[in-house]
């Protein structure tokens, strides 16, 4: 049973910037809501880590900050004691990071994200507009 509360937007690829206990890591969001997302990182940090999550959203959107939590973690080589439920999916395809929770968004901030997913929403409806390679 999902338990997500906002709907999940993926394949996506951006760099971001994570600021953990004062250090900086950067890592990459495999996919996005309102609410949270995945980030595929080398190291995960623990489930109920806080962090600062910074990245630069296309469609000149600009800067995006948030405050948020790991939730549960996805390790290559550790499948025990990640966070996740039984049921919950440990990682897109196996790709080692975590899924967090936003906690703390600015009004501006949370305005870039909802015209970034909008605008990703509407350019993945398109894709099968495009005529397959094969066809070509």
């Amino acid at each position: 049973m999902d338990k997500r509360i906002d709907p999940r937007f993926s394949p996506i690829v951006l760099k971001a910037q994570l600021e953990v206990s004062g250090e900086s890591f950067e890592a990459y969001l495999i996919n996005l809501s309102r609410s949270g997302g995945f980030i595929s990182i080398d190291e995960p940090p623990a489930p109920e880590t806080e962090f600062v999550l910074r990245a630069l959203l296309p469609f000149k959107l600009g800067p995006f900050e948030a405050e948020a939590r790991v939730v549960w973690r996805s390790e290559a080589d550790n499948e025990e004691e990640t966070g996740a439920e039984d049921n919950e999916v440990t990682g897109p395809r196996g790709i080692e990071g975590f899924g967090f929770r936003l906690t703390s968004v600015s009004a501006p901030c949370t305005q870039r994200l909802v015209a970034y997913l909008a605008q990703f929403e509407s350019l993945a409806s398109r894709i099968d507009e495009l005529p397959a390679l094969h066809d070509t």
